[in-house]
């Protein structure tokens, strides 16, 4: 039993059998000992009451028969009825003593030789001894009065009597108890005896039954079946138990006989899966590079001849055809660029670059390519870079532009009005890392929305996708992007105010820049005035001038038109507010900030009304040099505005050869077109072959080479000419690879094949000159790169209203003279249509801001814009100012445009018609429409 019972709890081990015998020999002896105490204890009390009684009854008599002799004093009379004690009945033989004495207790006489102890248990009335002072007293002790019935006693009798006879009482009730209990005992045992037989034996063999169980894993056995109780319930489970077990070994060895099989398959099936999956990946790479390379061929030439277009000599409304074409290829093409962006993300294939980058200046870069659209719809677009910005930091420029710039587009995207900001700058969190920011005021994000950004293909609903347009993965890209540089996405965003996107990248070993400070004036810090147009312009400018130690003051731009200015050392103003002259005493340092369009640098300087002058978007590297000017009381810097509305001049390689290696005519075509218009001199093949040949020959100077061609591709062609540049010690002839491969194995074959570079198809002819400029010399600069956006969305800067009189002063005298100009010989048929189309569609607009007087200003900002557009396109100078002057009032400031300023603009624009008819419509000739 102790085996079985081996997990049982450490100690000498005792049976159940052995624990019921013991439970029943307790249980009776404690009864047989209880029922024992209180028969003594019964028979202690009847033994006393007995001898109690006997003896007083003895001392009564005693004291009646010596009474006459101590009365008389006969003392031999008192000797003899003492002595008469021993022959007294039931008592005589246990008296062992009797004496009289006086009330004063001297003796009298006595009969006896116990002596009296003070133990003597006194049993007479009037005194009280318990039950243990008898039993342990050996006598017991009474007395009795002596004297005449009726008169007080005058001695005392004493009778002292042994108490064997109480004590035999006690033993033998005693006696009786024990042999009562030892049978008792004897009939409990023999009862449990008989019950173990019918409660132990069952739990005894099916502990015995377990025990085989664990030490044979026999799983076959049973125990046997017990009576209908507890315990035959408890056999019964047990046995169900090992059934169970019993099957469960029955499968576990089924299974164990097919697990190697089953094993087996799976793997071959993983395997089959794993093959099947890297097949598709391949199919799909292959199937995206084919797609890449079959729709970027053609959009090559699409896009290329409308660029050209659009620099030619074309109608109006044929350039704007034109740019419609460019403007939806390009965005076809970012479209497309998302997609194979994402799935170069999704195969792994997207590599980092970590070379030194110019945070400012990636601010800058992003600023210029999203202010014409910021600026189209009426919004401030700044960035913000922190004095603690390291000067550079390692990135992948390409990729970093590429977050931001997505941030920013869709920042422009979800605005209707307000601001967006870009903030650069240490991350408040760890210092080691530097946050980039985009923040806007734009229609927000519901918060159960947010986690679903970062998804492919994913909008916040499809409501957005069909009034933003988008593919939904350009956040699912910033996110990889973000997180492939070390960095986390974070967006927070309140519904109807706006959001934030937000991501830091670790520096490391980056050095901070160095703010010059102003110098104290009179022990205090210099004041300035901020009063520019734009929350986030002026927030930009405020804390610029704060770090550089200005105690600065915000001021409304407009509040400052013919108000006397408050003390102050520098005023940086709005450069449309300044041209019109300010009352009081100029600011020892003025700087204005203009904007593309409104004509006040013109008249700021020739007027030396600014120190210097900024155009928006603010640039940090003009900020830079500003602040820095402060700093050393020295000249500042004057920054015009771009009046080329962002045209740029492109190179000419005059007297350079390039061979144009393509299968495709259309494509020869049109990268042959492009190379005439920087000055350089084309030569064609139409496959390897050919180039190989033309290479041999020499006289070039540079190779564009297509990757795809019959007989020898582009790729092998480019190795063969290594080879023989190798062999026969000829110069290295620059390569450039002319592909629409950008994903798949093809995209990095260029590198194998020792080309030079990549120029991927669709390409702007900006694009091939930067190209080209990398191997080629420039002999100059020539022709204009054509606008992306077209030259119909700029707006002419009006001139001062001093220039001149009469009409001069409501019509801008260099743009109508452009469009004079653009008559050419048709007779001044296109400036009369223009100016009938303005004559016509002016007095609507004018009459919508009229009618939303009182209204929502964003209607008011609407109808003041499209004036305001027309009138710039027009040369209508002094509408487009006020109307202008309309919508800032009604955008930034969400101010109505009162009565009196709406009827300052109808005044305006009725002279602005009546001169705009003098000028165009001769006395006689035709009337506007």
């Amino acid at each position: 039993m102790a085996e079985i019972l081996s997990d049982a709890p450490s100690g000498r081990f005792r049976s159940i059998r052995t624990k019921l015998a013991l439970l029943v020999a307790a249980a009776i002896g404690l009864a047989a000992a209880v029922s024992t105490a209180l028969a003594i204890v019964h028979t202690v009390q009847l033994a006393v009451s007995s001898e109690q009684s006997v003896l007083m009854n003895t001392a009564r008599v005693f004291a009646a028969a010596v009474s006459k002799g101590v009365q008389a004093g006969d003392q031999a009379a008192i000797y003899e009825a003492l002595a008469g004690i021993r022959k007294f009945e039931g008592a005589g033989d246990q008296i062992e003593f009797v004496g009289v004495e006086d009330l004063d207790g001297r003796p009298l006489a006595d009969l006896g030789s116990a002596p009296r102890l003070m133990r003597d248990a006194r049993v007479e009335p009037g005194f009280a001894s318990d039950l243990w002072s008898i039993l342990s007293s050996r006598t017991l002790q009474a007395s009795a009065p002596v004297g005449e019935p009726g008169y007080p006693p005058v001695a005392r009798l004493i009778v002292i009597k042994t108490s064997d006879g109480l004590l035999e009482a006690v033993r033998t009730t005693l006696l009786v108890s024990v042999v009562s209990g030892l049978v008792a005992l004897a009939l409990g045992l023999l009862a449990a005896s008989r019950l173990q037989r019918a409660i132990t034996r069952p739990v005894v063999d099916l502990a015995a039954t377990m025990a085989r169980v664990r030490d044979g894993h026999d799983f076959r056995v049973a125990a046997k079946a017990a009576a209908n109780d507890e315990v035959g319930q408890l056999v019964g489970s047990f046995n169900a138990m090992i059934a169970g077990i019993r099957e469960r070994d029955v499968q576990l060895a089924l299974h164990r006989e097919r697990l190697e099989q089953d094993v087996s398959d799976r793997t071959r099936d993983l395997n089959l899966a794993k093959i099947a999956a890297e097949n598709a990946n391949a199919a799909k790479s292959d199937f995206l590079a084919t797609m890449s390379h079959e729709i970027r061929t053609p959009m090559n030439g699409m896009l290329v001849m409308a660029e050209l277009l659009t620099a030619g000599d074309l109608p109006a409304r044929q350039r704007r055809y034109a740019e419609v074409i460019a403007r939806s290829g390009q965005s076809l093409l970012a479209i497309i660029n998302d997609i194979l962006d994402f799935s170069k993300v999704e195969a792994g294939k997207m590599d980092i670059e970590r070379i030194p980058v110019d945070p400012a200046e990636t601010a800058d870069t992003v600023l210029s390519l999203f202010w014409e659209r910021a600026q189209k719809k009426g919004l401030d677009l700044a960035a913000q870079v922190a004095p603690d910005t390291p000067a550079h930091i390692l990135a992948d420029p390409v990729r970093l532009n590429q977050v931001i710039g997505n941030l920013v587009n869709n920042a422009l995207k979800f605005t209707e009005s307000g601001h967006v900001l870009l903030s650069i700058g240490r991350d408040p969190h760890d210092p080691s890392r530097l946050r980039f920011a985009v923040t806007d005021t734009g229609i927000g994000i519901p918060e159960d929305k947010i986690a679903g950004l970062f998804s492919a293909f994913t909008q916040v609903d499809q409501s957005t996708t069909r009034k933003f347009g988008g593919t939904g993965l350009g956040l699912a890209i910033c996110k990889r992007l973000v997180e492939a540089m070390g960095g986390a996405m974070r967006v927070t965003s309140d519904v109807g105010r706006g959001s934030t996107f937000a991501f830091s990248i670790p520096v490391e070993g980056a050095a901070t820049r160095t703010l010059a400070r102003v110098p104290l004036v009179r022990g205090r810090a210099p004041r300035a005035i901020v009063a520019v147009r734009g929350e986030a312009t002026a927030r930009v400018v405020a804390d610029l001038l704060a770090a550089c130690g200005y105690a600065v003051e915000r001021r409304e731009a407009d509040a400052l038109a013919g108000a006397g200015l408050p003390e102050c050392e520098l005023l940086f103003a709005e450069g449309a507010v300044l041209a019109q002259g300010l009352a009081g005493t100029r600011p020892a340092r003025v700087v204005a900030l203009t904007t593309l369009g409104d004509g006040s640098e013109r008249r700021l300087e020739a007027r030396g009304l600014a120190d210097a002058i900024l155009a928006r978007p603010l640039a940090h590297a003009d900020l830079a040099l500003l602040s820095e000017g402060l700093a050393l009381g020295a000249g500042l810097a004057v920054s015009r505005p771009d009046r080329g509305g962002r045209e740029r001049a492109l190179p000419q390689f005059t007297g350079c050869r390039v061979l144009v290696a393509d299968d495709s005519a259309v494509n020869r075509e049109v990268a042959v077109e492009a190379l005439a218009r920087l000055g350089v001199q084309a030569d064609v093949a139409a496959d390897g072959r050919e180039a190989i040949a033309a290479a041999e020959r020499g006289g070039i100077h540079l190779i564009l080479m297509d990757g795809s061609m019959p007989e020898i591709d582009g790729f092998e062609a480019a190795r063969r000419i290594r080879e023989a540049e190798g062999r026969e010690g000829r110069a290295r002839l620059p390569i450039l690879a002319l592909t629409a491969h950008v994903v798949g194995s093809a995209a990095d074959l260029w590198r194998t094949a020792g080309m030079d570079g990549v120029l991927h198809k669709p390409f702007t002819i900006a694009a091939l000159a930067e190209s080209l400029s990398g191997f080629l010399e420039p002999a100059g600069q020539g022709a204009v790169a054509p606008q992306r956006h077209g030259a119909s969305t700029q707006e002419p800067d009006p001139p001062s209203p001093a220039e001149g009189e009469g009409s001069a002063t409501l019509l801008d005298q260099e743009t109508f003279g452009e469009l004079e100009a653009m008559a050419g010989a048709d007779g001044g048929a296109f400036l009369r249509r223009v100016a009938g189309l303005y004559l016509e569609h002016a007095p609507r607009a004018l009459a919508q801001l009229e009618a939303s007087l009182g209204g929502d200003a964003a209607d008011q900002a609407r109808a003041a814009h499209a004036l305001k557009s027309m009138s710039f396109n027009i040369g209508a100078a002094a509408v487009a100012g006020a109307a202008g002057a309309c919508e800032a009032k009604a955008r930034e400031n969400q101010d109505s445009v009162s009565q009196e300023e709406a009827q300052e603009l109808r005044l305006l624009l009725d002279a602005t018609l009546e001169a705009l008819r003098s000028r165009v419509f001769s006395a006689g000739g035709q009337e506007a429409a």
